[in-house]
């Protein structure tokens, strides 16, 4: 596990290498983080389920249902299938793409599109490296849109043509294949009102610290300041965390620490809640509380993302 130092003195934790994720702090996000939403386990192929529930979690704004939806429009859950435009494998991938975004999803030491593991996790993380790219050109008025669905057409059109035509492209196929994939995304959500894993309850913190949790223990996901995903800073992780489980959290550490209810002390910290370094004037680091004395923590650059012990004892416990 990488590792972070830090001393303590008269009470106070100071970092000694690497950098922070809060000292400077960020603008809050413009675009919310969609809360997650539960699959519909039954309608996906039983071998894919955790891929899809995988590739739906590295980035608020896109879901597990919409992985489903978006794979069925491109394959029909084929895994050799290859277009006359020589895009293959389960996801549909060109060549080119494949180059630049494809992974290897299931720790196989090969990134291959034609393995489904390996390009379902890849489309997750092209959608929301595609996330990513669109915010600014949101935030700009360059291009307009919900993000999911622009993040389909760049998929499908290349980011390029979402750009250069300031939303979805006027082409037959993109706005067939966007309008087909939302229509279809009703077909793969679980009507029952439970959140990602199908279990969670309100107030159950289980689903957000299960998707940090996952986050920390693929070295695929580095620490980014500012990220959102797949990459995260300190507050970007536990706003997609919450995400899971429909909570919507700025992304800011000292903001994220005005809200929620105050906990006296780590005796009485449950895991799921949120642990903050600073003070009243500049809350600058935030962790999700584990259980047991530990946290996993979007670090810095040199120590990364982390599941770890606690860093000295922190200055301030909210709960959600």
């Amino acid at each position: 596990m990488r590792k972070l130092r830090w001393i303590a003195t008269g009470g106070a934790v100071i970092l000694i290498v690497g950098g922070v994720c809060s000292l400077f702090l960020l603008e809050d996000s413009s675009t919310p983080a969609h809360a997650s939403v539960a699959l519909n386990e039954g309608a996906v192929p039983a071998e894919y389920v955790a891929d899809v529930q995988r590739a739906g979690s590295l980035c608020p704004e896109i879901t597990p249902p919409l992985i489903a939806a978006q794979i069925q429009q491109e394959s029909g859950w084929q895994t050799h299938a290859e277009s006359t435009a020589a895009a293959k494998g389960i996801s549909q991938f060109i060549d080119s793409t494949w180059a630049s975004m494809g992974k290897d999803g299931d720790g196989d030491g090969v990134a291959d599109v034609n393995n489904p593991h390996d390009a379902i996790y890849s489309q997750g993380l092209y959608m929301c490296d595609n996330v990513n790219n669109i915010k600014p050109l949101i935030e700009s008025g360059a291009v307009t849109g919900d993000l999911p669905s622009l993040a389909l057409a760049a998929y499908n059109a290349g980011l390029g043509a979402v750009q250069q035509y300031g939303g979805i492209p006027p082409f037959d196929e993109t706005q067939n294949y966007v309008t087909t994939i939302t229509a279809n995304v009703a077909t793969y959500t679980a009507d029952d009102g439970s959140l990602n894993t199908g279990t969670a309850t309100p107030g159950d913190k289980g689903p957000a610290i299960d998707f940090a949790r996952q986050i920390a223990a693929d070295d695929t996901h580095q620490y980014v300041y500012g990220g959102e995903g797949p990459h995260y800073d300190c507050s970007g992780l536990t706003q997609a965390a919450f995400a899971q489980i429909g909570i919507t959290l700025p992304h800011q550490a000292h903001q994220q620490a005005q809200g929620g209810t105050t906990i006296d002390g780590l005796d009485n910290a449950q895991p799921g809640d949120l642990l903050f370094w600073g003070d009243a004037t500049n809350y600058w680091h935030v962790a999700i509380y584990a259980g047991n004395g530990t946290m996993i923590s979007a670090d810095s650059e040199a120590s990364g993302i982390n599941e770890e012990p606690l860093w000295g004892t922190p200055t301030l416990i909210k709960r959600y």
